[in-house]
């Protein structure tokens, strides 16, 4: 069956890098390190002690390993990203904050006619732990009191299967009359299997937009057999280096799967590695011109018809689950609280009957790995 969206327009792009970014030390790179942001909570020093050289004001220069991969703006070493801080005993949330003045903007503001466009990206490496962070904006009036609605990313979890690498995060909006001060806070927490919380911050934006000269004549997302089929048209295309491919499951938190470079009137990408999971799918474009100046496409969307990728039944489950939907072989684990896999099987086929008899009552997760996905499922074992 083959379903079709189809999103013609033609709209005027904004420039969001040659636009100035409001963010002081947004790369975590300025000396004295921290410049610029306000620690809420950071947690127990004691986590901070090794290496003393590295951690220091919620800024780490990573070593590129597992629990410490390079920096999103270089990929290499020596790149700095801002961490999370660290629970031996508490679970956060912790918090790293730094508040904006946009008073010289109060005029557009109040007028309702000032955007402001904010980005950043999120890491959670570490498999085994839930460790997860999110993004806060918030509009403030002169009296620090909160005005509207504020922007609030989701968590960001690998445990929660959320998302391992770097995940973009963008929302753009109208300044609510009377906003004075924009706030961008970087939280963190863990549910257990502290102390440290491996999540990791960079590439933090907040530009007001500004005209570009180039227009997207059309943006087309079907789907077919499973895979689906992305398009797109362009008139006035100025020194565009690449288009970037983004995809996300809740319209809000996206990744990036593909990149074609620019220089042409029309593009196409077929997307043929899904996750599985039924429902809405939602892509935009990000464009890079050659002097690195970004701007995001409105967003398509598209209602997928695979069917999802694990399911598991019963839920709660006392002596056994089946797990179905898995379209390639792999290996499940089921993960108790303490983040130890207590329970693991091969599978081969698209269902198999996993028993847990022997596991006592308590909220578990089960996680299914096929070399190219992992997916996670929360199961109940009740009393």
């Amino acid at each position: 069956m083959k379903r079709f969206i189809l999103l013609l327009f033609s709209i005027c792009y904004f420039n969001l890098a040659h636009a100035q970014n409001l963010v002081v030390n947004s790369y975590a790179e300025d000396l004295p390190r921290g410049t610029g942001w306000t620690i809420i909570s950071q947690g127990a020093s004691t986590c901070l002690l090794v290496p003393t050289s590295n951690f220091l004001n919620w800024t780490m220069i990573p070593d590129g390993s597992v629990n410490y991969p390079y920096d999103h703006t270089t990929g290499t070493a020596g790149g700095t990203v801002f961490y999370s801080g660290c629970s031996p005993f508490l679970q956060g949330p912790f918090e790293l904050r730094q508040d904006i003045n946009v008073s010289a903007d109060a005029i557009n503001i109040d007028a309702g006619t000032m955007p402001y466009v904010f980005s950043g990206y999120i890491q959670t490496p570490v498999s085994n732990q839930t460790d997860q962070g999110r993004f806060i904006v918030e509009f403030l009036d002169a009296t620090n009191s909160v005005l509207g609605s504020s922007y609030t990313s989701s968590w960001q979890s690998y445990f929660g299967g959320s998302g391992s690498g770097w995940v973009g995060y963008t929302d753009t909006r109208v300044a609510p009359a009377g906003t004075r001060t924009i706030r961008i806070r970087m939280q963190t927490q863990i549910l257990f299997n502290p102390p440290a919380i491996n999540v990791y911050f960079d590439d933090i934006t907040l530009v007001k937009p500004v005209a570009l000269p180039v227009k997207l004549t059309s943006f087309t997302a079907n789907e077919n057999g499973g895979s689906i089929y992305l398009n797109w048209k362009v008139n006035n295309e100025v020194n565009i280096q690449k288009y970037e491919i983004e995809q996300s499951y809740n319209g809000t938190d996206f990744s990036r799967i593909a990149a074609l470079a620019g220089g042409r009137q029309s593009y196409n990408y077929v997307d043929n590695n899904q996750t599985g999971n039924m429902g809405t799918l939602y892509y935009r474009l990000k464009i890079t011109d050659g002097h690195r100046a970004v701007t995001y496409s409105p967003i398509v969307h598209i209602a997928s018809t695979v069917s999802p990728l694990i399911v598991l039944s019963p839920n709660p489950a006392k002596n056994y689950f089946t797990i179905s939907g898995a379209k390639s072989a792999g290996t499940l684990d089921v993960i108790d609280a303490d983040g130890k896999i207590v329970e693991s099987a091969i599978l081969v086929t698209p269902t198999a009957k996993i028993n847990i008899s022997t596991l006592p009552s308590g909220i578990y997760f089960v996680r299914f790995t096929n070399g190219k996905t992992t997916v996670f499922r929360k199961l109940v074992v009740p009393n």
